[in-house]
This record gives C-alpha cells, structure tokens and sequence, in this order.
C-alpha cells in the first residue's frame, strides 16, 4: 500500500470541487485503487504525460475532469499533483 502525499497545487485545485459531490466519490475510488496498487478500469483513461511532464500520470475523474498524479516507488508514495478541467490543467 502507498503513502499518500498531495501537493499545495492539489490542495488549492481541489477547493473548485468541494461541492462537486460526483467528482469527490469518483476522486476518493480512484485514489483508494491507486493506493492498493490496484489497475485503474478502463473509464479512467489512465496514461502517462509526455514531454517535460512525463513522469506524471493522467487519469480522466470525471469526462472533464482530470487527476494528475505521480507515484514514488522507492519510496511507496502517491503524490496527487493537481485536478481540474482540461484547460485548468493544460491551459
């Protein structure tokens, strides 16, 4: 099982959605498959970045809505690095 860390970026993109009670159950499944190391089902089109961002992975949360994260495996950490819409993350 992974630790879990959340960057001050997730923190502060995650205050869009506090009312958004579809993105936080979708969020909190993902997050908990992530953690067990579990493969994440086929919806979520989960894939890694390229360019200068390709050790981040992208998984889609809701249509649009996505989870940046990156996982740590020396040290067993998932590291949430940021959510939002595609322009929010991209933009």
């Amino acid at each position: 099982m992974l630790t879990l860390e959340i960057s001050r970026r997730f923190k502060k993109s995650l205050k869009k959605y506090k009312n958004n009670k579809k993105v936080l159950q979708e969020l909190e499944l993902v997050v908990d498959s992530l953690i067990r190391h579990k493969v994440l089902p086929e919806k979520y089109r989960d894939h890694e970045l390229s360019g200068n961002m390709k050790s981040i992975r992208e998984c889609h949360v809701r249509p649009d809505t996505l989870l940046l994260y990156y996982v740590v495996d020396d040290k067993g950490v998932l590291k949430l690095y940021e959510i939002g819409s595609h322009s929010d993350v991209f933009g």
